[in-house]
Protein backbone atom coordinates (compact mmCIF):
# COMPACT_ATOMS: atom_id res chain seq x y z
CA UNK A 1 0.00 0.00 0.00
CA UNK A 2 1.55 3.34 -0.81
CA UNK A 3 0.12 7.02 0.60
CA UNK A 4 -0.06 9.87 -1.57
CA UNK A 5 -0.59 13.67 -0.82
CA UNK A 6 -4.03 14.72 -0.15
CA UNK A 7 -3.66 17.62 -2.57
CA UNK A 8 -2.88 15.35 -4.97
CA UNK A 9 -5.78 13.26 -4.95
CA UNK A 10 -7.72 16.58 -5.03
CA UNK A 11 -5.78 16.98 -8.26
CA UNK A 12 -6.62 13.17 -10.04
CA UNK A 13 -10.33 13.89 -8.98
CA UNK A 14 -10.15 17.10 -10.87
CA UNK A 15 -8.56 15.76 -13.99
CA UNK A 16 -11.18 13.10 -13.78
CA UNK A 17 -14.15 15.95 -13.79
CA UNK A 18 -12.77 17.29 -16.72
CA UNK A 19 -12.24 14.22 -18.62
CA UNK A 20 -16.33 13.12 -18.08
CA UNK A 21 -17.49 16.75 -19.40
CA UNK A 22 -14.93 16.87 -22.37
CA UNK A 23 -13.33 14.27 -23.45
CA UNK A 24 -15.54 10.80 -22.53
CA UNK A 25 -16.15 7.89 -24.82
CA UNK A 26 -17.25 4.40 -24.37
CA UNK A 27 -13.53 3.02 -24.66
CA UNK A 28 -11.83 5.64 -22.83
CA UNK A 29 -14.14 5.15 -20.23
CA UNK A 30 -13.37 1.79 -19.31
CA UNK A 31 -9.35 2.24 -19.28
CA UNK A 32 -10.32 5.33 -17.06
CA UNK A 33 -12.20 3.34 -14.44
CA UNK A 34 -9.07 0.47 -14.76
CA UNK A 35 -6.66 3.21 -14.16
CA UNK A 36 -9.34 4.25 -11.42
CA UNK A 37 -9.12 0.35 -9.85
CA UNK A 38 -5.55 0.32 -9.60
CA UNK A 39 -5.04 3.71 -7.66
CA UNK A 40 -7.17 2.61 -5.58
CA UNK A 41 -6.02 -0.56 -5.27
CA UNK A 42 -2.77 0.52 -4.37
CA UNK A 43 -4.17 3.32 -1.88
CA UNK A 44 -4.88 0.26 0.01
CA UNK A 45 -8.29 0.10 -0.76
CA UNK A 46 -9.03 -3.43 -2.66
CA UNK A 47 -12.28 -4.93 -2.34
CA UNK A 48 -14.58 -1.50 -3.14
CA UNK A 49 -12.70 -0.52 -5.68
CA UNK A 50 -12.81 -4.18 -7.42
CA UNK A 51 -16.29 -4.41 -6.59
CA UNK A 52 -16.83 -1.05 -8.32
CA UNK A 53 -14.83 -1.66 -11.29
CA UNK A 54 -16.89 -5.53 -11.71
CA UNK A 55 -19.91 -3.29 -11.55
CA UNK A 56 -18.86 -0.70 -13.76
CA UNK A 57 -17.90 -3.42 -16.86
CA UNK A 58 -20.85 -5.37 -15.99
CA UNK A 59 -23.18 -2.53 -16.93
CA UNK A 60 -21.02 -1.18 -19.42
CA UNK A 61 -21.19 -4.72 -21.50
CA UNK A 62 -25.12 -4.96 -20.98
CA UNK A 63 -25.87 -1.67 -21.84
CA UNK A 64 -23.33 -1.26 -25.02
CA UNK A 65 -24.19 -4.88 -26.77
CA UNK A 66 -28.18 -5.43 -25.96
CA UNK A 67 -29.44 -1.59 -26.13
CA UNK A 68 -30.16 -1.86 -29.61
CA UNK A 69 -31.71 -4.68 -29.10
CA UNK A 70 -34.55 -3.19 -26.70
CA UNK A 71 -37.26 -0.84 -28.85
CA UNK A 72 -39.32 2.19 -27.69
CA UNK A 73 -39.45 4.15 -25.09
CA UNK A 74 -37.61 1.98 -22.32
CA UNK A 75 -34.82 2.28 -25.45
CA UNK A 76 -34.35 6.05 -24.92
CA UNK A 77 -35.20 5.94 -21.22
CA UNK A 78 -31.97 3.33 -21.04
CA UNK A 79 -29.54 5.44 -23.16
CA UNK A 80 -30.16 9.12 -21.45
CA UNK A 81 -29.81 7.21 -18.02
CA UNK A 82 -26.69 5.43 -19.43
CA UNK A 83 -25.08 8.43 -20.89
CA UNK A 84 -25.26 10.04 -17.64
CA UNK A 85 -24.21 7.06 -15.70
CA UNK A 86 -20.85 6.75 -17.43
CA UNK A 87 -20.01 10.34 -17.28
CA UNK A 88 -20.49 10.59 -13.10
CA UNK A 89 -19.19 7.35 -12.36
CA UNK A 90 -15.46 7.33 -12.76
CA UNK A 91 -15.96 10.34 -10.96
CA UNK A 92 -17.86 8.99 -8.18
CA UNK A 93 -15.25 6.11 -7.71
CA UNK A 94 -12.68 8.08 -8.08
CA UNK A 95 -14.39 10.22 -5.04
CA UNK A 96 -15.22 6.93 -3.15
CA UNK A 97 -11.65 6.11 -3.13
CA UNK A 98 -10.30 10.14 -2.08
CA UNK A 99 -12.98 9.83 0.78
CA UNK A 100 -11.85 6.44 1.54
CA UNK A 101 -7.95 6.86 2.27
CA UNK A 102 -7.97 10.42 3.19
CA UNK A 103 -8.06 11.26 6.92
CA UNK A 104 -9.57 14.29 8.01
CA UNK A 105 -6.10 16.11 9.15
CA UNK A 106 -4.57 15.28 6.35
CA UNK A 107 -7.19 16.89 4.13
CA UNK A 108 -7.13 19.81 6.79
CA UNK A 109 -3.01 20.30 6.11
CA UNK A 110 -3.27 19.86 2.56
CA UNK A 111 -5.79 22.76 1.97
CA UNK A 112 -3.84 25.16 4.75
CA UNK A 113 -0.67 24.29 2.66
CA UNK A 114 -2.58 25.20 -0.49
CA UNK A 115 -3.85 28.32 1.42
CA UNK A 116 -7.10 27.62 0.61
CA UNK A 117 -9.97 29.48 2.31
CA UNK A 118 -11.77 27.76 5.52
CA UNK A 119 -15.01 28.98 3.83
CA UNK A 120 -14.26 26.00 1.17
CA UNK A 121 -11.82 24.05 3.27
CA UNK A 122 -14.27 23.48 6.40
CA UNK A 123 -17.41 22.49 4.28
CA UNK A 124 -15.41 20.21 2.59
CA UNK A 125 -13.79 18.56 5.64
CA UNK A 126 -17.23 18.13 6.82
CA UNK A 127 -18.42 16.57 4.36
CA UNK A 128 -15.03 13.93 4.31
CA UNK A 129 -16.45 13.15 7.48
CA UNK A 130 -20.21 13.05 7.25
CA UNK A 131 -20.43 10.96 4.59
CA UNK A 132 -18.86 7.43 6.25
CA UNK A 133 -20.68 8.42 9.32
CA UNK A 134 -24.38 8.56 7.74
CA UNK A 135 -22.91 5.49 6.09
CA UNK A 136 -22.42 2.97 9.39
CA UNK A 137 -25.68 4.73 10.74
CA UNK A 138 -27.68 3.35 7.68
CA UNK A 139 -26.15 0.11 8.15
CA UNK A 140 -26.88 -0.47 11.45
CA UNK A 141 -30.31 0.47 11.40
CA UNK A 142 -30.95 -1.64 8.14
CA UNK A 143 -29.40 -4.46 9.91
CA UNK A 144 -31.94 -4.09 12.97
CA UNK A 145 -34.65 -3.54 10.88
CA UNK A 146 -34.16 -6.31 8.80
CA UNK A 147 -34.30 -8.43 11.72
CA UNK A 148 -38.06 -7.54 12.11
CA UNK A 149 -38.95 -8.47 8.35
CA UNK A 150 -38.35 -4.75 7.26
CA UNK A 151 -36.34 -4.50 4.29
CA UNK A 152 -35.24 -0.88 2.26
CA UNK A 153 -35.13 -2.69 -0.99
CA UNK A 154 -37.63 -1.97 -3.77
CA UNK A 155 -39.48 -4.60 -3.30
CA UNK A 156 -40.11 -4.60 0.75
CA UNK A 157 -41.21 -0.60 -0.21
CA UNK A 158 -43.93 -1.79 -2.58
CA UNK A 159 -44.74 -4.53 -0.39
CA UNK A 160 -45.43 -2.38 2.67
CA UNK A 161 -44.21 1.07 2.12
CA UNK A 162 -45.61 2.38 5.58
CA UNK A 163 -43.18 0.32 7.55
CA UNK A 164 -40.25 0.97 5.24
CA UNK A 165 -41.03 4.99 5.91
CA UNK A 166 -41.50 4.76 9.28
CA UNK A 167 -39.31 1.70 10.72
CA UNK A 168 -35.76 2.97 8.00
CA UNK A 169 -35.88 6.28 6.47
CA UNK A 170 -37.55 8.29 9.25
CA UNK A 171 -34.58 6.98 12.01
CA UNK A 172 -32.44 7.27 8.79
CA UNK A 173 -33.22 11.19 8.48
CA UNK A 174 -33.48 11.66 12.48
CA UNK A 175 -29.77 10.28 12.77
CA UNK A 176 -28.78 12.12 9.71
CA UNK A 177 -29.85 15.43 11.48
CA UNK A 178 -28.14 15.00 15.10
CA UNK A 179 -24.70 13.24 13.23
CA UNK A 180 -24.50 16.85 11.40
CA UNK A 181 -25.20 18.46 14.96
CA UNK A 182 -22.46 16.57 16.59
CA UNK A 183 -20.25 17.32 13.85
CA UNK A 184 -20.80 20.65 14.46
CA UNK A 185 -20.23 20.87 18.07
CA UNK A 186 -16.87 18.95 17.67
CA UNK A 187 -15.21 20.88 14.85
CA UNK A 188 -15.83 24.35 17.17
CA UNK A 189 -15.06 22.31 20.17
CA UNK A 190 -11.49 21.93 18.37
CA UNK A 191 -11.26 25.21 16.92
CA UNK A 192 -12.10 25.22 13.92
CA UNK A 193 -13.29 28.91 14.04
CA UNK A 194 -9.91 30.39 14.63
CA UNK A 195 -8.75 32.79 12.53
CA UNK A 196 -5.16 32.22 13.35
CA UNK A 197 -3.70 30.39 10.64
CA UNK A 198 -3.55 25.82 11.59
CA UNK A 199 -0.81 24.60 12.32
CA UNK A 200 -0.27 20.31 11.82
CA UNK A 201 2.15 18.12 12.86
CA UNK A 202 1.53 15.78 9.94
CA UNK A 203 4.45 16.27 7.18
CA UNK A 204 2.26 16.75 4.18
CA UNK A 205 4.64 16.55 0.69
CA UNK A 206 4.49 15.30 -2.63
CA UNK A 207 6.64 12.22 -2.96
CA UNK A 208 7.55 9.63 -6.14
CA UNK A 209 4.29 8.06 -5.76
CA UNK A 210 2.51 11.56 -6.50
CA UNK A 211 4.21 12.31 -9.62
CA UNK A 212 4.31 8.84 -11.11
CA UNK A 213 0.39 8.49 -10.50
CA UNK A 214 -0.09 11.96 -11.53
CA UNK A 215 1.76 11.52 -14.90
CA UNK A 216 -0.38 8.24 -15.44
CA UNK A 217 -3.43 10.51 -15.46
CA UNK A 218 -2.10 13.43 -17.25
CA UNK A 219 -1.15 10.87 -20.03
CA UNK A 220 -3.88 9.47 -19.89
CA UNK A 221 -6.25 12.46 -21.11
CA UNK A 222 -3.52 13.13 -23.50
CA UNK A 223 -4.62 9.97 -25.15
CA UNK A 224 -7.96 10.96 -24.98
CA UNK A 225 -7.38 13.96 -26.66
CA UNK A 226 -5.53 12.19 -29.60
CA UNK A 227 -8.34 9.64 -30.28
CA UNK A 228 -10.63 12.67 -30.34
CA UNK A 229 -8.40 14.41 -33.10
CA UNK A 230 -8.10 10.47 -34.82
CA UNK A 231 -12.11 9.71 -34.62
Amino acid sequence: MIRIDPRTKLGLLLIVVIYSIFLSSKYTECLLVAVIMVTGILLGRVWKTVRSAIVFYTIWILYYFFLDKIGGTLHTSLLAWGVLLFKCYPSCMLAMVVVGTTEISEFMAGMAKMKIPKSVSIPLAIVFRYIPVVKEDWSYIRDAMSMRGISPSPIGLIKNPVAVVDAIYVPMLVSASKTADELSVAAITRGIENPCQRSSRLDIKFGRWDIIISLVYVKFIIFCILMMNLW
